[in-house]
């Protein structure tokens, strides 16, 4: 357990704590509150407050979020390639527990990572800007797990009147190589103050995408940009020179019948 900072900063508690995306916004992220990483791995050296727990069980959650002011869930298995049993298992089940915890606390913020994949169906050129309003198309069983999300997610905000909102992530924490990429790409920088600003969002209920501000302008982000007040500051296009051909099949968000890029 690391050092506790000053009391009187809100408490965010982060599930997936110790993995890839969460290692992307904390820099920002401890500019402003204190902040609990709750993971399945051992913990780590850290300046911030670290405990080992499956959320996927209702008491070890329900202790994880005690004190909590916010909820970041980042917890996941985001492999295309699960099936749907995977999924439930190591996704949907989790976020019920994750929520159930929230209601119990009280907790009046929770942000939950979703997925481009919730839509990735939508990825071809006659969608591009993709809305984010549009009804769910997903291209693979961790997409469709993602949307169970945002549903959970919604009956949450309506039942206890806790502000949810979801975050239809990009490619984050990874490095952009493939030029299929270019047009989802959320950059570290942007990705952190994309949280900050659904953490500050006091909307009941949204669901928005979070990229850059990527010139292949793929994935419509008006409603993040005017409801969160998401500000992005990086561009995909200044690294396009240093991609290269796609590595082979992901899922449907890529389909084999789309022009090569």
């Amino acid at each position: 357990m690391g050092a506790v900072r000053n009391n009187r900063e809100p408490l965010v508690v982060i599930t997936g704590g110790l993995g890839r995306v969460a290692g992307v916004v904390l820099p920002q992220l401890r500019k402003h509150y204190r902040l609990r990483l709750v993971d399945r791995s051992a913990p780590v050296a850290s300046g911030d407050e670290v405990r080992q727990a499956d959320i996927g069980d209702p008491d070890a959650a329900y202790q994880a979020f005690e004190g909590a002011d916010a909820i970041l869930h980042l917890a996941a298995n985001g492999s295309p390639w699960q099936t749907w049993d995977s999924v439930y298992a190591a996704n949907v089940r989790p976020t019920q527990s994750v929520l159930e915890a929230a209601a119990a606390h009280a907790v009046p913020k929770v942000v939950l990572a979703s997925s481009l994949h919730v839509v990735g169906e939508y990825n071809r050129p006659q969608y591009r800007p993709v809305d984010p309003r549009l009804d769910p198309r997903p291209c693979c069983p961790y997409g469709l797990g993602k949307v169970v999300l945002e549903a959970l997610g919604r009956t949450h905000a309506a039942r206890t009147g806790a502000s949810v909102t979801c975050l239809r992530l990009g490619l984050t924490g990874w490095p952009l190589t493939e030029r299929r990429y270019l047009g989802q790409w959320l950059s570290d920088g942007d990705a952190g103050r994309l949280v900050l600003a659904a953490l500050n969002a006091r909307e009941r209920y949204g669901v928005h995408f979070g990229v850059s501000a990527n010139t292949r302008n793929y994935w419509d982000i008006t409603s993040a940009r005017h409801e969160l007040g998401y500000r992005p500051e990086d561009d995909s296009e200044l690294l396009a020179d240093r991609t290269g051909p796609s590595s082979g099949p992901v899922c449907r968000l890529f389909d084999d019948s789309q022009p090569s890029e």
